[in-house]
């Protein structure tokens, strides 16, 4: 089921769900975004890229697609 991820409240569900730190006190939102998302790539590949992106894989753009592949280090 597709998720979205759009805002820093989200964030900080979904890293309690993934039994991930607090943001830290001065971490900005993309900051944590990162370290979620690097934290839950190797648990669910496609739920990190949906933290990346902010949205559900069925709203992911073809660039946001391809993104994903080449970091599994596929090539066009």
């Amino acid at each position: 089921m597709p998720m979205d991820f759009p805002d820093f409240e989200s964030l900080k569900r979904a890293a309690k769900v993934h039994n991930f730190r607090r943001p830290l006190k001065e971490e900005t939102e993309e900051g944590f975004r990162e370290a979620l998302a690097n934290h839950v790539e190797p648990i669910d590949y496609i739920e990190s890229m949906e933290i990346r992106n902010k949205v559900g894989w069925n709203k992911f753009t073809r660039e946001q697609n391809e993104d994903m592949i080449t970091r599994k280090g596929f090539k066009f």
